[in-house]
């Protein structure tokens, strides 16, 4: 793992949204569109983006596993790019994404500011499920969300209204449709509802290769101040 988030379990309701009345929903339960965790991974010089959620109930039979929910991912990768997330969410001034991938339990798909889109490479892993960037791993700013899975819809996200309905999430004016945002603690994730700003996340620190050539390196120059002092 290059790095890895912690997203709060149960934090999925937005600011007190209400799903959509639609008996499948109310059959599937609670979780499948609680985000747990996003990681980050490098296998053959390329960037895997690893997802996780509280559940995977599967009543329409996606072929990775869940199909209940839409996982969003942005990353900023550079200077400039689109401050726009989602309708009613942007990101803060001048950190804004290059790449940006939507991930439902039928596939990913890659996008670009401008609207491009391109199939992405998905996969299950035990619980997590992973998604090849096809970018060299890198320290990148990250942004990611869950919705609800509409085939329909931009994005495949279910939209929200004041008034919700069998197959519309229930929220205030222009809120976002994602019920659950990545954000290290409670606090941030309703800030970023209440402003419409969500601050992205980047690794900290070092990958555990650079720890363990650091270290390496730090063991040899201790190696040759003992052996210099005791000449």
């Amino acid at each position: 793992m290059l790095f890895l988030f912690q997203d709060p379990l149960g934090d999925d309701r937005g600011l007190a949204y209400q799903y959509p009345r639609a008996g499948l929903y109310q059959e599937a339960g609670e979780g499948f569109a609680d985000l747990v965790a996003v990681g980050g991974e490098g296998r053959e010089g390329r960037l895997l983006l690893k997802v996780r959620l509280a559940r995977y109930p599967n009543p329409l039979g996606g072929p990775l596993g869940f199909s209940l929910a839409t996982v969003v991912l942005f990353l900023d990768t550079g200077k400039g790019g689109s401050e726009e997330l989602v309708p009613g969410l942007k990101t803060p001034p001048g950190e804004g994404w290059e790449v940006g991938f939507f991930l439902t339990g039928f596939g990913g798909e890659g996008r670009t500011p401008s609207g491009e889109k391109a199939p992405a490479r998905a996969w299950r892993e035990g619980e997590w499920v992973v998604l090849d960037t096809g970018l060299s791993p890198g320290r990148y700013g990250i942004y990611a969300g869950v919705g609800l899975f509409d085939p329909f819809a931009p994005g495949y996200l279910r939209p929200t209204s004041p008034s919700g309905g069998p197959w519309t999430l229930t929220a205030s004016p222009g809120a976002p449709p994602l019920v659950d945002l990545l954000a290290e603690r409670p606090l941030d994730q309703v800030r970023a509802y209440e402003t419409g700003v969500l601050k992205p996340l980047r690794p900290r620190g070092l990958s555990l290769r650079r720890e363990s050539l650091l270290a390496f390196a730090l063991g040899g120059v201790s190696l040759l101040l003992a052996f210099l002092l005791r000449r």
